[in-house]
């Protein structure tokens, strides 16, 4: 029995599970061009060689890849192993990007009434530390912020500068889209620092104390200010934060304008 090699659409659609439509639009896109076009009535004709590489494009589709990529894994080789892995690279985040939706939600859930922050006034000395500047999107601040901190870590880990104090970072005042800053670390004196640093400002200062999902921390500033207003006092940055496990420290300097309410 001699078995066709060439097959119209409508066969090859049937057994690649295809409808006619989709392999039409595969041939506009150039994914997969049919191995014969009757020059007068346009007919299309494939090859059963071509079901493997119908099946695969149809694979890729269902899993959200692109017609640009499909087209590099269809090279073969190491085109298709890099368009492969750079794929699984994005599926990847995007997971992540899904649990972290999941973990805000899930204490969103847990979370009852807002919580009363109390304010207090500290003293700050001026504090020479070790420090990494940064210029993020504000809409990735909170993740830019953490790689800068493991930056900074792996610096100082290579420097054997031992770490005095917790991590922390200080912002401007006001934030825009692009917010420029520095995360930063008190080190152990009497050796090389392999950071830059920067010097914390001394003075008097606003301090709240946030547990729980960095996504509350407006509501520990919004108690900063009101403790601001209260005391006739005017901010003046940098915002400080200092970080320890399931804490932040909001540290907010200031400078007396008139007298307490």
């Amino acid at each position: 029995m001699t078995v066709r090699t060439e097959l119209m659409i409508g066969e090859f659609a049937r057994r690649s599970r295809l409808p006619e439509s989709t392999l039409r639009y595969y041939d506009k896109i150039g994914l997969l061009v049919p191995a014969v076009v009757d020059p007068g009535t346009g007919y299309r004709r494939y090859t059963v060689d071509q079901l493997p590489v119908a099946v695969l494009i149809s694979r890729l589709r269902s899993l959200g890849v692109a017609p640009d990529a499909i087209a590099d894994v269809l090279l073969g080789g190491a085109e298709a192993a890099t368009a492969l892995a750079r794929e699984r690279q994005r599926a990847s985040a995007q997971i992540e990007r899904g649990r972290e939706r999941l973990r805000g939600l899930d204490e969103l859930l847990a979370e009852g009434p807002p919580r009363a922050y109390r304010a207090r006034v500290v003293d700050l000395a001026p504090c020479e530390v070790a420090a990494l500047r940064f210029s993020l999107p504000a809409a990735e601040l909170e993740a830019g912020v953490t790689r800068a901190i493991a930056t900074l870590r792996s610096a100082l880990r290579r420097g054997g500068r031992p770490r005095a104090g917790p991590w922390g970072a200080a912002f401007p005042l006001d934030i825009t889209d692009q917010v420029s800053g520095f995360v930063f670390a008190t080190v152990a004196e009497g050796s090389p620092d392999p950071a830059g640093t920067e010097l914390l400002p001394g003075g008097r200062a606003i301090s709240v104390l946030h547990q729980g999902s960095p996504a509350g921390l407006p509501l520990a500033y919004s108690a900063a200010f009101d403790t601001l207003g209260r005391l006739g006092a005017a901010a003046v940055g940098p915002v400080i934060e200092k970080y320890e496990p399931s804490l932040v420290e909001v540290v907010v300097p200031f400078r007396q304008l008139g007298r307490p309410r």
